[in-house]
């Protein structure tokens, strides 16, 4: 009989479980337009949360404790996090402003000049237009709709992108204060859960992507501080500050650090020619790249010991490779999801 009922507790709890995660991938569906504003969400909730909680035992108001929180923390925060990539910006722009880079925009700037002078032609032979001309016409101007389209659509699109970027960074926001304001109804409401193995499902989750978070920003650190090491060994001109940028943008996973190496990869290029550029290249893609990737996140993820981490591996590389930049938090949610099922479902874990 104890088997008997030990296997219906099972049942149950694989049908509660498949009925929730149901739920869960349905929720995801709906809200794919929005999922970089929800990984902005959560990593800024994890980190505001405790300074609030911290201010709130000191001010006794939650309220006056969220809005010292958002003045002194979160706004310096998303200022800061402009500010690095302006800098970026102005650093490629002054890239671009050496002689060597100056010499090699000469052969593209000839090129542009004879793109120019043939559409001056064209245009002026307008003044000469007859009706015999208007096949002509026609004909010239579409070998050169496929220049304009890309010219105007690349306009177009990288507004576009900006816009949206900012759309996606202040719903987060948003998202997060509200997650941070609600936080103590939410507790209160997942310990009046009658069944305990839902409330460690959720338990299960919640330090989950907490480790996650703190191992994001841990790793922007090590990050950075890798990365003086390489600028400085390959005698690059502000490397102090050139390893403060690619810690911080390090925080965008996969492609953070190529928003700076790159660049230098083509002042090296320039200024010492293609050997010294390619090593440079190569150790910055092992150093600054796959190792914070592959090893150092994982790895500083999985200090608490509940988190293995081979599946958080899995679901760094999966996640990030399928969703881009929001995949370093779905991705392994989505893995130890199935996992936590798993463990507490199944196997009747706590």
């Amino acid at each position: 009989m104890a088997g008997e009922a030990l296997t219906q507790r099972q049942v149950k709890g694989i049908l509660l479980a498949g009925f929730i995660i149901l739920g869960f991938l349905l929720l995801l569906y709906v809200l794919k337009p929005i999922y970089p504003a929800l990984t902005i969400s959560l990593v800024v909730f994890y980190l505001l949360y405790p300074i609030e909680a911290r201010l709130e035992a000191l001010v006794k108001h939650r309220w006056l404790a969220m809005l010292l929180t958002v003045i002194f923390v979160l706004l310096p925060g998303f200022i800061f996090f402009f500010y690095v990539i302006y800098r970026v910006a102005v650093e490629m722009l002054s890239l671009l402003s050496t002689p060597e880079a100056r010499e090699a925009l000469a052969v593209a700037g000839i090129n542009a000049q004879g793109y120019i002078a043939v559409l001056q032609h064209e245009l002026e032979s307008l003044a000469k237009l007859s009706v015999e001309d208007i096949p002509r016409l026609l004909t010239s101007v579409k070998g050169y709709e496929a220049m304009l389209q890309a010219v105007f659509g690349g306009v177009l699109g990288f507004f576009k992108t900006l816009g949206g970027a900012f759309f996606q960074f202040f719903l987060g926001a948003l998202i997060a204060l509200y997650l941070v304001a609600k936080a103590e109804g939410i507790k209160s409401f997942a310990s009046s859960i009658a069944d305990s193995r839902v409330v460690a499902y959720f338990s299960y989750l919640d330090a989950l992507l907490r480790q996650i978070v703190y191992s994001i920003f841990l790793t922007a650190l090590f990050t950075g501080l890798l990365s003086y090491g390489v600028y400085y060994a390959f005698a690059l001109p502000f490397a102090g500050l050139l390893s403060a940028l690619t810690g911080v943008l390090t925080l965008i996973p996969i492609v953070g650090g190529w928003l700076v190496y790159a660049p230098m990869t083509g002042y090296l290029y320039f200024a010492h020619g293609a050997t010294k550029a390619a090593f440079f290249f190569i150790t910055c893609v092992a150093v600054l790249s796959v190792l914070p990737d592959v090893v150092i996140r994982p790895v500083v993820a999985s200090f608490s010991g509940r988190v293995p981490v081979v599946p958080l591996l899995v679901g760094f590389i999966a996640g990030t490779a399928s969703l881009g930049a929001k995949g370093i938090l779905l991705g392994p949610i989505i893995i130890f999801a199935a996992l936590g099922f798993i463990r507490i479902f199944v196997k009747g874990e706590d």
